[in-house]
């Protein structure tokens, strides 16, 4: 399945200890395919699987230029991000360094060794109104401002370039504290969780199904024309209002989740309705929201 009809053998990931990052690390390795995963100098490597190349990159371009060098992969996969749903000023620093310096480095530094196939994850939230550019947040205005520098290095340098633009994610090992994490601890531990009104809807995708379409992804990027640039949407098989979810984390879990609807105010940019854009050719999701959250309520 990993890459079928791709032909990588190496690979480098950035983000490698982050949800989406360890999940491609563990399941490229599990694949017989050699991984880089690149990492912050001052980054913990405790939840990185062990058989992955650890590569630890100082900040500078001339860095990654030499670890991109020495580690040789065939593609990279960019999957490093910094995210933030509603930024304060003290955000801003590093939403541009994660999001877009770092990102530019990493291009700089791939063209300069001759390798030039990225797969990069975009998401959803650049689409607040439509089809069109409207991003619901600075966070969402980074992923498309990275984009939109990619694009130089596509015309400029012959790079293939495929985003992957992700909705909501979740699924087992999600230390990120967002919605479901957050929606099972309050089952968990029986203390009410503040909600908004509930009435927006969500697109919820399972992190193994993330990895199917990175596995799809490859094997297009594989035989796509230099100076490609293609993007695509991942999304699961269900759009459910977040009163619905409280209402099917309850049944297939058979205790109830104390939360206080109202109790948090919609954001100002609240995607009420998530972005349905052209997916992925090829690909589609296969795990359902209850077989999703049964597995997790089944494993906590």
């Amino acid at each position: 399945m990993v890459g079928e009809g791709s032909g990588f053998r190496r690979l480098l990931i950035t983000g490698a200890t982050g949800f989406v990052g360890s999940r491609l690390v563990r399941g490229f390795l599990d694949s017989g395919i050699s991984v880089g995963a690149l990492l912050r100098a001052e980054s913990s490597a405790d939840h990185l699987d062990p058989r992955a190349t650890i590569l630890r990159h100082d900040g500078t371009t001339s860095d990654l230029h030499a670890l991109t060098q020495t580690f040789a992969p065939e593609a990279v996969i960019h999957a490093a991000t910094h995210f933030v749903g509603a930024h304060r000023p003290d955000d801003i620093v590093r939403l541009i360094r994660a999001n877009l310096l770092f990102g530019t480095q990493l291009l700089d530094a791939m063209g300069r060794c001759g390798i030039r196939k990225v797969l990069n994850f975009g998401t959803s939230w650049q689409h607040f109104d439509g089809d069109r550019y409207s991003p619901a947040t600075l966070y969402a205005a980074t992923k498309q401002a990275f984009e939109d520098i990619a694009a130089y290095y596509a015309e400029a340098e012959g790079f293939s370039i495929l985003t992957l633009k992700l909705p909501d994610t979740y699924g087992p090992a999600d230390r990120r504290g967002k919605l479901i994490s957050a929606l099972l601890r309050a089952r968990a531990e029986g203390k009410s969780l503040d909600l908004s009104p509930g009435e927006q809807r969500i697109n919820l995708l399972h992190i193994d199904d993330v990895f199917s379409a990175v596995c799809v992804a490859l094997g297009r990027a594989c035989t796509n024309p230099t100076g490609t640039r293609e993007a695509f949407a991942l999304r699961g098989p269900e759009t459910v209002s977040l009163r619905e979810l409280v209402a099917r984390i309850q049944r297939v879990g058979g205790r109830p989740v104390p939360v206080a609807w109202g109790a948090r105010p919609y954001r100002s940019r609240e995607v009420m309705r998530p972005w349905v854009g052209p997916l992925l050719p090829g690909w589609s999701a296969d795990i359902g929201l209850d077989r999703g959250l049964t597995e997790l309520i089944d494993t906590a």
